[in-house]
């Protein structure tokens, strides 16, 4: 065994390498059904919607949506937005 290593020596960065890959590989491979499960749930379930309600908008977004509510849905909504 210590003759092999002598050969060996040389390709330890490449074999380290090799097997952290494989590590990395077999975890993607296992996360991959939980992945296409939120892309069904996501996606076909709930029409590419997971909520109707964004958390935060830009300042110019919020501009252009109040040019189509009501005064009343306006307020309504700078207060929940500011």
């Amino acid at each position: 065994m210590l003759r092999i290593r002598r050969y060996l020596k040389p390709y330890l960065l490449m074999f380290t390498a090799a097997v952290i890959l494989l590590f990395i590989q077999a975890n993607l491979d296992l996360a991959l059904p939980d992945y296409l499960s939120k892309i069904v749930n996501t996606g076909i379930q709930q029409s590419g919607v997971e909520d109707t309600v964004p958390n935060a908008m830009r300042q110019s977004t919020l501009d252009h949506l109040v040019l189509f509510m009501s005064a009343d849905d306006a307020t309504a909504v700078h207060n929940a937005y500011t």
